[in-house]
């Protein structure tokens, strides 16, 4: 299709980025006190415009890719940014409502109606090319004619997709005709369509405003009207020379659903300019997240990205809403730029000839974190914070020393320690340092190191900044939290396997004995090593088979026995011992249910590492978000989960995990 075509895809372009300003500006005009109602017809007409060309481009990529592909695409393309958008607003939610968040995510009467209305048509659209072919127009036509009888916003725009599809149809007919004719039937149709609108004016029209008949009214006002912006640029080429439409065109969708979040802010004529430019900023961002989300060979990385992004916007927001009513400037700030950097850090076909200089730029970034780590560690009180996993070591530590029983000590807030025995030895050495908190140090380092042998200095020093961009880890180390020291010893320990290209097969009891010596130290490290180790272990023979668990569980046996010997009644009969404090937040059914999903991923990685590791940021995801939901529905307290009920920096886990992957250079196929 050539550009002087009608629908060529640079006039498509053009009209799609009218069309979303003009919604943008009518959504927020209207929070305006006293705006002029005739605004609302841009809107409503652009949004026809919308349609009609999904109509048409769904159609058009028919004719060249058929079906295959079809809701991979539209799930990329549409979906998962729409369930972003949801997912970040949650912490802006009053009162949180689990029902519509499940109507958001399913798009049943969510929070966008126009996504929750282009996907039914999708999927008319897809069940008629998929299963009745020749008769798509008529199945199109019919669901059109459904939607009349449907909900204001749907029956005005009844027939606006299917129109689109027709126009794609008789494309070649439509490409025949000239500006002439198209300026006249332009005409006739802005004509009709202004006679209705007059028609809608009249007061006795307006008393029966939600009946059906003023619904087919304003179903024939808004597609005849936006004839005019889908020829505009096609009658008057000049239009197009007005770059911010093209360029307004490309991240149309982004806008659409990203605008929706600021409506609220809307207190005047300048808050629209400045929210408006604040849309387009993030919608900018976010097509080139989308974009490459959409591209297979960066689909891991983007998705990864968006995690990572979500990891430490989600900490943000719970911290920051505490000091400051504008929050969410800050916490939107911090996400934009997580977002730039992602995208700065996208892996590029690496070049053959060696930078001499990375050595020296690593050896920089890595001094200058550690020192910004250890001034935000020793600038704290230790004794002063509300979070006790330091004393949860120190002080255990401190009684095995003085012959007492490590877990008989209390933390400096007067709850009872839950490490494990291995986690414990690791710490002795900083505790004799009088620092436990240097671990998170130490262990990062280590991590570092680790994506150094992987893929050599400029990963490392990628990994290096985006731990400087992670809020997650100042807070860590602020706090002398232990958690993520041991997932940054845990993804060195699997990276390092990488490295050396050792695997279950070939070294199943070392790797047993790592595995029952790692579950001595938190009992989550399980779901990333069995995702890991899983695909191995079920192709050795039964004999191994049947030992190998044995082994694990007798390496975990008998990092506890000399603490049994010493006091087994303390050990297992407190009513806070570490088991029970190991695993209080979750429940037999979240295990089942996160065990069930371990082991879908480790079947179904198949040798990729990238997608093994996306695969352990996933599941550690899952472990707080599905025992803190579980728990949510129990109780009823969904408006928790920000205040101290529920510790969500187990996310935090992630992290490493997280950035392994945006630190590794493009891998091929």
């Amino acid at each position: 299709m050539t550009e002087n075509n009608i629908l060529s895809r640079q006039n498509t372009l053009w009209m799609q980025g009218v069309s979303a300003l003009l919604i943008m500006l009518m959504h927020f005009v209207m929070q305006l006190e006293d705006y002029p109602r005739f605004f609302n017809i841009f809107g409503s007409v652009a949004v026809a415009v919308f349609l009609f060309i999904s109509g048409f481009g769904i159609n058009e990529s028919h004719k060249i890719n058929g079906i295959n592909n079809f809701w991979k695409k539209r799930f990329l393309r549409v979906i998962i940014p729409c369930w972003t958008i949801f997912l970040f607003q949650l912490p802006f939610v009053e009162h949180f409502d689990s029902v519509q968040l499940l109507k958001n995510l399913t798009f049943y009467d969510s929070g966008l109606w126009f996504v929750d209305y282009i996907i039914r048509w999708y999927l008319v659209y897809w069940i008629s090319r998929r299963f009745f072919t020749k008769n798509t127009k008529y199945i199109l036509f019919v669901f059109g004619i459904y939607n009349v009888f449907q909900q204001q916003l749907y029956s005005e725009q009844a027939f606006s997709f299917f129109c689109g599809y027709l126009a794609s149809e008789y494309i070649g007919k439509l490409n025949r005709l000239n500006k002439k004719h198209v300026l006249k039937y332009t005409c006739i149709s802005m004509i009709y369509g202004i006679i209705f609108l007059l028609i809608k004016e009249i007061s006795t029209i307006q008393q029966i405003k939600g009946s059906l008949l003023f619904n087919v009214i304003l179903l024939n006002i808004k597609l005849p009207l936006a004839m005019s912006i889908i020829t505009a640029p096609f009658l008057f080429p000049l239009f197009k020379k007005i770059g911010i439409f093209n360029k307004l065109g490309k991240i149309s969708y982004e806008l659409y659903i990203v605008h929706y979040n600021f409506i609220p802010a809307i207190t005047g004529i300048i808050s629209i300019f400045i929210y408006s430019a604040f849309s387009i900023i993030i919608s900018v961002i976010f097509r080139r997240i989308n974009q490459f989300l959409s591209k297979k060979s960066y689909f891991i990385y983007s998705l990864t990205g968006i995690l990572y992004i979500g990891i430490c916007y989600t900490l943000m927001c719970k911290y920051s809403m505490r000091v400051t009513e504008h929050y969410g400037y800050i916490c939107i700030g911090y996400a934009l730029v997580l977002a730039l950097g992602i995208l700065f850090f996208a892996p590029k076909e690496e070049e053959k000839k060696t930078n001499r200089y990375l050595p020296y730029l690593f050896g920089i970034t890595t001094t200058v974190l550690v020192i910004g780590l250890l001034i935000a560690q020793y600038h704290f009180d230790p004794l002063t914070n509300k979070v006790d996993r330091w004393s949860a070591l120190a002080y255990p530590i401190q009684n095995l020393f003085h012959g007492q029983f490590p877990y008989s000590a209390k933390t400096h807030l007067g709850g009872n320690a839950s490490p494990f025995p291995i986690w414990l030895v690791f710490h002795i050495p900083f505790y004799l340092l009088q620092n436990v908190g240097l671990s998170e140090i130490f262990t990062c380092m280590i991590f570092i190191y680790s994506i150094k042998l992987l893929s050599g200095y400029k990963a490392a020093i990628k990994a290096t900044l985006l731990l400087f961009l992670s809020i997650n880890l100042w807070y860590e180390v602020a706090v002398r939290s232990d958690l993520i020291s041991n997932f940054f010893l845990l993804a060195a320990f699997i990276n390092i396997l990488q490295v050396y290209q050792i695997n279950f097969k070939q070294h199943p009891w070392i790797l047993s004995v790592c595995v029952g010596l790692w579950l001595s130290t938190r009992l989550s490290v399980a779901f990333p090593l069995f995702i890991l180790f899983f695909p191995y272990y079920i192709k050795l023979k039964v004999k191994k088979q049947i030992l190998i668990p044995l082994l694990i569980v007798g390496v975990f046996a008998m990092t506890f026995l000399p603490l049994i010997l010493w006091d087994a009644k303390e050990l297992f009969g407190a009513e806070n011992n570490p088991f029970s404090l190991q695993f209080r937040q979750g429940s037999p059914i979240a295990t089942i249910f996160l065990v069930t999903i371990a082991l879908t991923m480790s079947l179904t990685w198949k040798g990729s590492y990238q997608f093994q590791v996306l695969y352990s940021v996933i599941i550690l995801l899952l472990i707080p978000i599905i025992s803190y939901g579980y728990s949510m529905y129990i109780y009823g307290n969904w408006t928790d989960i920000f205040n101290s009920n529920y510790d969500i920096t187990y996310i935090d886990a992630a992290i490493p995990f997280a950035i392994t992957i945006l630190s590794l250079p493009k891998l091929k196929g």
